[in-house]
Protein backbone atom coordinates (compact mmCIF):
# COMPACT_ATOMS: atom_id res chain seq x y z
CA UNK A 1 0.00 0.00 0.00
CA UNK A 2 1.32 3.33 -0.58
CA UNK A 3 0.66 6.43 1.43
CA UNK A 4 -1.05 3.68 4.04
CA UNK A 5 -1.93 4.92 7.41
CA UNK A 6 -2.44 2.73 10.90
CA UNK A 7 -4.44 3.00 13.03
CA UNK A 8 -5.67 0.06 16.45
CA UNK A 9 -8.92 -1.48 14.96
CA UNK A 10 -11.51 -0.36 18.09
CA UNK A 11 -12.73 -4.03 18.54
CA UNK A 12 -15.51 -3.26 21.26
CA UNK A 13 -18.50 -2.60 21.02
CA UNK A 14 -18.41 0.60 23.34
CA UNK A 15 -15.31 1.95 21.55
CA UNK A 16 -16.79 1.53 18.20
CA UNK A 17 -20.16 3.37 19.89
CA UNK A 18 -17.45 6.09 20.98
CA UNK A 19 -16.27 6.06 17.21
CA UNK A 20 -19.77 6.80 15.82
CA UNK A 21 -21.00 9.01 18.86
CA UNK A 22 -17.96 11.33 18.82
CA UNK A 23 -18.78 11.71 14.77
CA UNK A 24 -22.13 12.47 15.19
CA UNK A 25 -21.72 15.03 17.66
CA UNK A 26 -18.85 16.69 15.50
CA UNK A 27 -21.37 17.10 12.46
CA UNK A 28 -24.17 18.25 14.28
CA UNK A 29 -21.45 21.01 16.14
CA UNK A 30 -19.99 21.88 13.13
CA UNK A 31 -23.54 22.04 10.89
CA UNK A 32 -24.77 24.43 14.04
CA UNK A 33 -22.20 26.60 14.18
CA UNK A 34 -21.96 26.71 9.55
CA UNK A 35 -25.98 27.58 10.17
CA UNK A 36 -25.60 30.46 12.78
CA UNK A 37 -22.95 32.33 10.75
CA UNK A 38 -24.83 31.54 7.66
CA UNK A 39 -28.28 33.27 10.01
CA UNK A 40 -25.91 35.78 11.07
CA UNK A 41 -24.88 37.19 7.13
CA UNK A 42 -28.95 37.33 5.99
CA UNK A 43 -28.50 33.39 4.32
CA UNK A 44 -31.04 30.94 5.15
CA UNK A 45 -29.29 27.35 6.10
CA UNK A 46 -29.82 24.47 4.01
CA UNK A 47 -29.01 20.54 4.72
CA UNK A 48 -26.48 21.13 1.92
CA UNK A 49 -24.51 24.01 3.33
CA UNK A 50 -24.46 23.13 6.08
CA UNK A 51 -23.58 19.35 6.19
CA UNK A 52 -22.04 18.68 2.64
CA UNK A 53 -19.04 20.47 3.42
CA UNK A 54 -15.93 19.21 2.63
CA UNK A 55 -14.87 19.21 6.29
CA UNK A 56 -17.30 17.06 7.41
CA UNK A 57 -16.91 14.95 4.63
CA UNK A 58 -13.16 14.95 5.86
CA UNK A 59 -14.33 13.81 9.71
CA UNK A 60 -16.79 11.16 8.20
CA UNK A 61 -14.15 9.43 5.68
CA UNK A 62 -11.08 10.09 8.60
CA UNK A 63 -13.61 8.29 11.26
CA UNK A 64 -14.41 5.37 9.17
CA UNK A 65 -11.52 4.65 7.55
CA UNK A 66 -10.36 4.23 11.37
CA UNK A 67 -13.64 2.02 12.46
CA UNK A 68 -13.63 -0.17 9.56
CA UNK A 69 -16.54 -2.52 9.85
CA UNK A 70 -20.10 -1.70 9.23
CA UNK A 71 -19.71 1.48 9.73
CA UNK A 72 -17.33 2.09 6.69
CA UNK A 73 -19.06 -0.33 4.18
CA UNK A 74 -21.75 2.22 4.47
CA UNK A 75 -19.38 4.73 4.02
CA UNK A 76 -18.49 3.37 0.62
CA UNK A 77 -21.55 2.47 -0.34
CA UNK A 78 -22.51 6.47 -0.25
CA UNK A 79 -19.80 7.11 -1.95
CA UNK A 80 -20.50 4.67 -4.95
CA UNK A 81 -24.29 5.14 -4.87
CA UNK A 82 -24.17 9.18 -4.37
CA UNK A 83 -20.77 10.29 -5.39
CA UNK A 84 -21.75 11.47 -8.74
CA UNK A 85 -24.25 13.78 -7.13
CA UNK A 86 -22.44 14.88 -4.00
CA UNK A 87 -20.70 18.47 -4.06
CA UNK A 88 -17.48 18.00 -5.67
CA UNK A 89 -15.50 19.05 -2.98
CA UNK A 90 -16.21 15.27 -1.46
CA UNK A 91 -15.24 13.59 -4.45
CA UNK A 92 -11.25 12.97 -3.54
CA UNK A 93 -12.28 12.02 0.24
CA UNK A 94 -15.00 9.68 -1.37
CA UNK A 95 -12.51 7.85 -3.25
CA UNK A 96 -10.06 7.77 -0.09
CA UNK A 97 -13.01 5.67 1.25
CA UNK A 98 -12.88 3.33 -1.74
CA UNK A 99 -9.47 2.87 -2.07
CA UNK A 100 -9.39 1.58 1.46
CA UNK A 101 -9.31 2.06 5.18
CA UNK A 102 -6.38 2.56 7.75
CA UNK A 103 -4.26 -1.03 8.12
CA UNK A 104 -4.10 -2.00 11.99
CA UNK A 105 -0.62 -1.97 13.47
CA UNK A 106 1.18 -4.89 13.47
CA UNK A 107 1.12 -5.72 17.06
CA UNK A 108 -2.52 -6.23 16.60
CA UNK A 109 -2.29 -8.44 12.93
CA UNK A 110 0.04 -10.37 15.11
CA UNK A 111 -2.14 -11.50 17.86
CA UNK A 112 -4.86 -11.87 15.23
CA UNK A 113 -2.94 -14.57 13.05
CA UNK A 114 -1.91 -15.98 16.08
CA UNK A 115 -5.30 -16.12 17.28
CA UNK A 116 -6.44 -17.95 14.17
CA UNK A 117 -3.09 -20.16 13.37
CA UNK A 118 -1.40 -20.57 16.33
CA UNK A 119 2.17 -19.73 17.93
CA UNK A 120 3.83 -21.31 15.32
CA UNK A 121 1.98 -20.00 12.16
CA UNK A 122 5.40 -18.79 11.36
CA UNK A 123 6.23 -22.28 10.43
CA UNK A 124 3.84 -22.49 7.51
CA UNK A 125 5.45 -19.59 5.22
CA UNK A 126 8.69 -18.66 3.40
CA UNK A 127 7.30 -15.16 3.29
CA UNK A 128 4.74 -13.19 5.38
CA UNK A 129 4.65 -9.12 4.41
CA UNK A 130 3.56 -7.27 7.43
CA UNK A 131 2.70 -4.48 5.33
CA UNK A 132 -0.73 -5.09 4.03
CA UNK A 133 -1.07 -4.84 0.05
CA UNK A 134 -4.81 -3.71 0.76
CA UNK A 135 -7.21 -2.52 3.19
CA UNK A 136 -11.37 -2.30 3.33
CA UNK A 137 -13.88 -2.12 5.18
CA UNK A 138 -13.50 -5.84 6.92
CA UNK A 139 -10.04 -6.66 6.53
CA UNK A 140 -6.86 -6.19 5.35
CA UNK A 141 -5.03 -8.24 2.64
CA UNK A 142 -1.05 -9.79 3.02
CA UNK A 143 0.93 -10.73 0.31
CA UNK A 144 2.38 -14.24 1.79
CA UNK A 145 4.58 -17.57 -0.25
CA UNK A 146 3.84 -20.83 1.67
CA UNK A 147 6.83 -22.71 2.20
CA UNK A 148 5.56 -25.43 -0.17
CA UNK A 149 6.02 -22.45 -3.19
CA UNK A 150 2.46 -21.23 -3.58
CA UNK A 151 1.63 -17.09 -3.63
CA UNK A 152 -0.90 -16.46 -1.86
CA UNK A 153 -2.90 -13.27 -0.91
CA UNK A 154 -4.11 -13.11 2.80
CA UNK A 155 -6.91 -11.72 3.97
CA UNK A 156 -7.05 -11.36 7.61
CA UNK A 157 -10.30 -9.71 8.63
CA UNK A 158 -10.20 -6.71 11.60
CA UNK A 159 -10.54 -8.18 14.98
CA UNK A 160 -14.14 -7.07 16.75
CA UNK A 161 -15.83 -6.11 13.46
CA UNK A 162 -18.21 -9.16 12.82
CA UNK A 163 -19.23 -9.27 16.56
CA UNK A 164 -20.08 -4.96 15.69
CA UNK A 165 -22.13 -5.64 13.25
CA UNK A 166 -25.84 -4.61 14.52
CA UNK A 167 -24.17 -1.60 17.08
CA UNK A 168 -22.69 -0.17 14.38
CA UNK A 169 -25.54 -0.38 11.80
CA UNK A 170 -27.80 0.36 14.85
CA UNK A 171 -25.32 3.46 15.23
CA UNK A 172 -25.32 4.32 11.50
CA UNK A 173 -28.76 4.63 11.45
CA UNK A 174 -29.18 7.27 14.47
CA UNK A 175 -26.45 9.66 12.39
CA UNK A 176 -28.47 9.11 9.35
CA UNK A 177 -31.82 10.29 10.97
CA UNK A 178 -30.05 13.07 12.41
CA UNK A 179 -28.53 14.44 9.24
CA UNK A 180 -32.23 14.99 8.66
CA UNK A 181 -31.66 13.21 4.64
CA UNK A 182 -34.60 11.59 5.62
CA UNK A 183 -37.92 12.09 6.72
CA UNK A 184 -38.81 12.20 10.34
CA UNK A 185 -41.27 9.15 10.04
CA UNK A 186 -39.40 7.51 7.47
CA UNK A 187 -38.65 3.75 9.10
CA UNK A 188 -35.25 2.41 7.85
CA UNK A 189 -35.42 -0.40 10.69
CA UNK A 190 -36.16 -2.98 8.04
CA UNK A 191 -33.83 -1.88 5.81
CA UNK A 192 -31.10 -1.63 8.64
CA UNK A 193 -32.09 -5.40 9.70
CA UNK A 194 -31.26 -6.95 5.91
CA UNK A 195 -28.15 -4.80 5.84
CA UNK A 196 -26.84 -6.67 9.17
CA UNK A 197 -27.72 -9.61 7.92
CA UNK A 198 -25.58 -9.46 4.53
CA UNK A 199 -23.26 -7.75 6.36
CA UNK A 200 -22.68 -10.65 8.98
CA UNK A 201 -22.45 -12.98 5.69
CA UNK A 202 -19.70 -10.91 4.18
CA UNK A 203 -17.55 -11.01 7.99
CA UNK A 204 -17.65 -15.24 7.42
CA UNK A 205 -14.85 -16.32 4.63
CA UNK A 206 -15.56 -20.05 4.71
CA UNK A 207 -19.14 -18.74 2.99
CA UNK A 208 -17.10 -16.82 0.38
CA UNK A 209 -15.12 -19.72 -0.05
CA UNK A 210 -17.93 -21.05 -1.36
CA UNK A 211 -19.22 -18.32 -3.03
CA UNK A 212 -15.63 -18.38 -5.13
CA UNK A 213 -16.34 -22.09 -5.42
CA UNK A 214 -19.49 -21.11 -7.12
CA UNK A 215 -17.90 -18.03 -9.51
CA UNK A 216 -15.15 -20.76 -10.69
CA UNK A 217 -17.69 -23.47 -11.72
CA UNK A 218 -20.18 -20.80 -14.09
CA UNK A 219 -16.95 -18.96 -15.36
CA UNK A 220 -15.27 -22.01 -15.59
CA UNK A 221 -15.44 -22.22 -19.99
CA UNK A 222 -15.02 -18.17 -19.86
CA UNK A 223 -10.99 -17.67 -20.14
CA UNK A 224 -12.17 -13.65 -19.82
CA UNK A 225 -12.16 -14.26 -16.12
CA UNK A 226 -9.73 -14.99 -13.75
CA UNK A 227 -11.02 -16.34 -10.02
CA UNK A 228 -8.36 -16.69 -7.32
CA UNK A 229 -8.02 -20.03 -6.22
CA UNK A 230 -9.06 -21.20 -2.50
CA UNK A 231 -6.02 -22.46 0.09
CA UNK A 232 -8.11 -24.09 2.44
CA UNK A 233 -5.76 -26.01 4.85
CA UNK A 234 -5.53 -22.01 6.39
CA UNK A 235 -8.45 -20.24 5.49
CA UNK A 236 -11.35 -20.01 8.44
CA UNK A 237 -14.21 -17.59 9.21
CA UNK A 238 -11.92 -14.98 9.65
CA UNK A 239 -8.84 -15.29 7.85
CA UNK A 240 -9.46 -16.38 3.78
CA UNK A 241 -6.30 -17.45 1.56
CA UNK A 242 -6.58 -17.49 -1.76
CA UNK A 243 -3.78 -17.66 -4.85
CA UNK A 244 -2.26 -14.18 -5.76
CA UNK A 245 -3.10 -12.30 -8.60
CA UNK A 246 -0.85 -9.24 -10.21
CA UNK A 247 -3.05 -6.98 -11.59
CA UNK A 248 -4.02 -3.32 -12.15
CA UNK A 249 -6.87 -1.09 -10.84
CA UNK A 250 -9.61 -0.59 -13.58
CA UNK A 251 -8.90 3.12 -13.21
CA UNK A 252 -5.72 2.96 -14.93
CA UNK A 253 -7.78 1.65 -17.93
CA UNK A 254 -8.19 5.16 -18.30
CA UNK A 255 -4.83 5.18 -20.31
CA UNK A 256 -5.43 3.19 -22.50
CA UNK A 257 -6.87 3.04 -26.36
CA UNK A 258 -10.83 2.90 -25.77
CA UNK A 259 -10.80 0.26 -27.75
CA UNK A 260 -9.32 -2.01 -24.89
CA UNK A 261 -11.89 0.05 -22.37
CA UNK A 262 -14.84 -0.63 -24.69
CA UNK A 263 -13.86 -4.92 -24.27
CA UNK A 264 -13.57 -4.90 -20.32
CA UNK A 265 -17.03 -2.74 -20.40
CA UNK A 266 -18.41 -5.11 -22.52
CA UNK A 267 -17.34 -8.51 -20.64
CA UNK A 268 -18.28 -7.18 -17.24
CA UNK A 269 -22.07 -6.02 -18.45
CA UNK A 270 -22.36 -9.17 -19.92
CA UNK A 271 -21.48 -11.25 -16.34
CA UNK A 272 -23.90 -8.99 -14.87
CA UNK A 273 -26.81 -9.98 -17.18
CA UNK A 274 -25.34 -13.75 -16.89
CA UNK A 275 -25.27 -13.23 -13.42
CA UNK A 276 -28.89 -12.21 -13.52
CA UNK A 277 -30.56 -14.43 -16.32
CA UNK A 278 -28.69 -17.32 -16.36
CA UNK A 279 -26.49 -18.22 -13.09
CA UNK A 280 -29.20 -16.76 -10.59
CA UNK A 281 -26.55 -15.79 -8.68
CA UNK A 282 -24.41 -12.59 -8.05
CA UNK A 283 -22.24 -10.56 -6.29
CA UNK A 284 -23.54 -7.70 -5.84
CA UNK A 285 -21.02 -5.31 -4.56
CA UNK A 286 -19.79 -2.91 -7.38
CA UNK A 287 -16.69 -1.79 -5.60
CA UNK A 288 -14.37 -1.00 -8.27
CA UNK A 289 -11.81 -1.99 -6.69
CA UNK A 290 -13.26 -5.29 -6.54
CA UNK A 291 -11.89 -6.16 -10.00
CA UNK A 292 -8.40 -6.15 -11.59
CA UNK A 293 -7.25 -5.62 -15.25
CA UNK A 294 -4.58 -8.38 -16.54
CA UNK A 295 -2.83 -6.50 -18.91
CA UNK A 296 -0.86 -9.17 -20.82
CA UNK A 297 -3.80 -11.62 -20.99
CA UNK A 298 -6.62 -9.30 -21.42
CA UNK A 299 -8.60 -10.97 -18.56
CA UNK A 300 -10.13 -9.17 -15.62
CA UNK A 301 -9.65 -11.21 -12.30
CA UNK A 302 -12.74 -10.83 -9.68
CA UNK A 303 -11.64 -10.66 -6.39
CA UNK A 304 -13.98 -10.25 -3.31
CA UNK A 305 -17.03 -12.70 -3.17
CA UNK A 306 -18.22 -11.63 0.30
CA UNK A 307 -21.56 -10.00 -0.92
CA UNK A 308 -22.74 -12.95 -3.12
CA UNK A 309 -26.63 -13.52 -3.02
CA UNK A 310 -28.93 -15.96 -5.02
CA UNK A 311 -31.75 -14.34 -7.36
CA UNK A 312 -35.50 -15.94 -7.05
CA UNK A 313 -36.95 -16.95 -10.05
CA UNK A 314 -39.61 -14.61 -8.97
CA UNK A 315 -37.26 -11.92 -9.45
CA UNK A 316 -34.96 -13.13 -12.41
CA UNK A 317 -38.22 -12.88 -14.72
CA UNK A 318 -39.36 -9.37 -13.40
CA UNK A 319 -35.75 -8.02 -14.44
CA UNK A 320 -37.17 -10.05 -17.58
CA UNK A 321 -40.60 -8.20 -18.15
CA UNK A 322 -38.60 -4.67 -17.53
CA UNK A 323 -36.03 -5.06 -19.61
CA UNK A 324 -38.29 -6.45 -22.24
CA UNK A 325 -40.27 -3.84 -21.59
CA UNK A 326 -37.27 -1.13 -21.78
CA UNK A 327 -36.21 -2.56 -25.58
CA UNK A 328 -39.35 -1.75 -26.96
CA UNK A 329 -40.09 1.88 -24.60
CA UNK A 330 -43.15 0.09 -23.59
CA UNK A 331 -44.48 2.52 -20.40
CA UNK A 332 -47.38 -0.16 -19.81
CA UNK A 333 -44.97 -2.90 -19.69
CA UNK A 334 -42.43 -0.87 -17.40
CA UNK A 335 -45.45 0.46 -14.78
CA UNK A 336 -46.36 -3.37 -14.58
CA UNK A 337 -43.04 -4.56 -13.74
CA UNK A 338 -41.76 -1.78 -11.39
CA UNK A 339 -45.10 -2.08 -9.58
CA UNK A 340 -43.91 -6.46 -9.04
CA UNK A 341 -40.51 -4.98 -7.89
CA UNK A 342 -42.21 -2.66 -5.31
CA UNK A 343 -40.15 0.10 -7.46
CA UNK A 344 -43.45 1.84 -7.49
CA UNK A 345 -46.77 1.47 -5.71
CA UNK A 346 -50.38 2.08 -6.23
CA UNK A 347 -50.42 4.90 -4.18
CA UNK A 348 -48.03 7.36 -5.13
CA UNK A 349 -47.95 10.87 -6.23
CA UNK A 350 -48.39 10.93 -9.56
CA UNK A 351 -45.61 13.01 -10.75
CA UNK A 352 -43.74 10.76 -8.61
CA UNK A 353 -44.79 8.04 -10.90
CA UNK A 354 -44.43 10.02 -13.79
CA UNK A 355 -41.03 10.91 -12.99
CA UNK A 356 -39.81 7.06 -12.08
CA UNK A 357 -41.19 6.05 -15.22
CA UNK A 358 -38.95 9.20 -17.12
CA UNK A 359 -36.39 8.14 -16.02
CA UNK A 360 -36.52 4.72 -17.04
CA UNK A 361 -37.41 6.28 -20.37
CA UNK A 362 -34.07 8.13 -20.34
CA UNK A 363 -32.11 4.94 -18.94
CA UNK A 364 -33.90 2.40 -22.08
CA UNK A 365 -31.99 4.81 -24.72
CA UNK A 366 -29.38 2.65 -24.04
CA UNK A 367 -30.88 -0.50 -25.71
CA UNK A 368 -32.15 1.15 -28.87
CA UNK A 369 -28.57 1.57 -30.32
CA UNK A 370 -26.23 -0.76 -31.24
CA UNK A 371 -23.15 0.74 -29.54
CA UNK A 372 -23.98 3.87 -26.04
CA UNK A 373 -21.55 5.97 -24.23
CA UNK A 374 -22.83 6.88 -20.65
CA UNK A 375 -20.68 9.46 -20.22
CA UNK A 376 -21.17 11.16 -24.06
CA UNK A 377 -24.67 10.63 -23.72
CA UNK A 378 -24.18 12.57 -20.11
CA UNK A 379 -27.39 9.37 -18.93
CA UNK A 380 -26.69 9.59 -14.92
CA UNK A 381 -26.80 13.61 -14.97
CA UNK A 382 -29.99 13.13 -16.77
CA UNK A 383 -31.37 10.45 -14.81
CA UNK A 384 -30.93 12.43 -11.42
CA UNK A 385 -32.54 16.10 -13.38
CA UNK A 386 -35.25 13.95 -14.56
CA UNK A 387 -35.73 11.96 -10.85
CA UNK A 388 -35.23 15.51 -9.14
CA UNK A 389 -38.68 14.73 -7.67
CA UNK A 390 -38.16 12.11 -5.95
CA UNK A 391 -35.56 13.67 -3.64
CA UNK A 392 -38.33 16.14 -2.60
CA UNK A 393 -40.78 13.40 -1.87
CA UNK A 394 -39.20 10.90 0.02
CA UNK A 395 -42.67 9.78 1.79
CA UNK A 396 -43.76 8.61 -1.55
CA UNK A 397 -40.86 6.51 -2.81
CA UNK A 398 -41.57 2.80 -2.15
CA UNK A 399 -38.76 1.15 -0.42
CA UNK A 400 -37.87 -2.28 -2.18
CA UNK A 401 -36.87 -5.70 -0.93
CA UNK A 402 -33.94 -6.28 0.12
CA UNK A 403 -32.55 -8.47 -2.70
CA UNK A 404 -33.94 -6.04 -5.08
CA UNK A 405 -31.89 -3.14 -3.72
CA UNK A 406 -28.87 -5.34 -4.00
CA UNK A 407 -29.56 -6.05 -7.62
CA UNK A 408 -30.75 -2.30 -8.61
CA UNK A 409 -27.33 -1.49 -6.47
CA UNK A 410 -25.07 -3.64 -8.70
CA UNK A 411 -26.54 -2.10 -11.91
CA UNK A 412 -26.17 1.12 -10.98
CA UNK A 413 -23.06 0.38 -9.93
CA UNK A 414 -22.21 -0.92 -13.46
CA UNK A 415 -23.42 1.86 -14.96
CA UNK A 416 -21.17 4.47 -12.85
CA UNK A 417 -18.27 2.22 -13.54
CA UNK A 418 -18.55 2.23 -17.43
CA UNK A 419 -19.70 5.97 -17.15
CA UNK A 420 -15.73 6.75 -15.61
CA UNK A 421 -14.43 4.35 -17.99
CA UNK A 422 -15.81 6.15 -20.58
CA UNK A 423 -16.88 2.65 -22.81
CA UNK A 424 -18.55 2.23 -25.42
CA UNK A 425 -21.23 -0.53 -24.62
CA UNK A 426 -22.94 -2.92 -27.11
CA UNK A 427 -25.89 -3.44 -24.63
CA UNK A 428 -28.80 -3.71 -27.23
CA UNK A 429 -26.65 -6.91 -28.31
CA UNK A 430 -26.17 -8.38 -24.94
CA UNK A 431 -29.58 -7.94 -23.43
CA UNK A 432 -31.09 -9.62 -26.45
CA UNK A 433 -29.10 -12.39 -26.32
CA UNK A 434 -29.40 -12.80 -22.76
CA UNK A 435 -33.07 -12.81 -23.13
CA UNK A 436 -33.41 -15.02 -25.92
CA UNK A 437 -31.19 -17.68 -23.41
CA UNK A 438 -32.87 -16.78 -20.62
CA UNK A 439 -36.62 -17.72 -22.24
CA UNK A 440 -35.08 -20.85 -23.66
CA UNK A 441 -33.97 -22.69 -20.73
CA UNK A 442 -37.07 -21.92 -18.55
Amino acid sequence: MSDKKFSKVPASRLSRAGHLGGLTASLVTKSLLKGAGQLLSAKKPTMQSTVFTSDNASSIASQLSKMRGAAMKVGQMLSMDAGEFLPPQWEPILASLRAGADAMPKAQLLESLKHSWGADWPEYFEYFSFDPIAAASIGQVHKARLKTGETLAVKVQYPGVAQSIDSDINNVGRLIKLSALLPNDFDIEHILQQAKQQLKNEANYLKEAAFISAYQEHLQNDASFVIPAVYAPLSSETILCMEYIDGEPLEALLSQPQEERNEVMNTLFRLLLSELFEYSFMQSDPNFANYLYLPKTKQIALLDFGACQHISSTNRNQYKAMATAMMKSDIEGMKTALLELQLLHKNMPSEVTQAILDGCLIASECLHTKTYNFKQQALVKRLYGATQVLINNKRAVQTPEFDTALINRKISGMVLLANKMQSDLSLQHMVIDALALQANTT
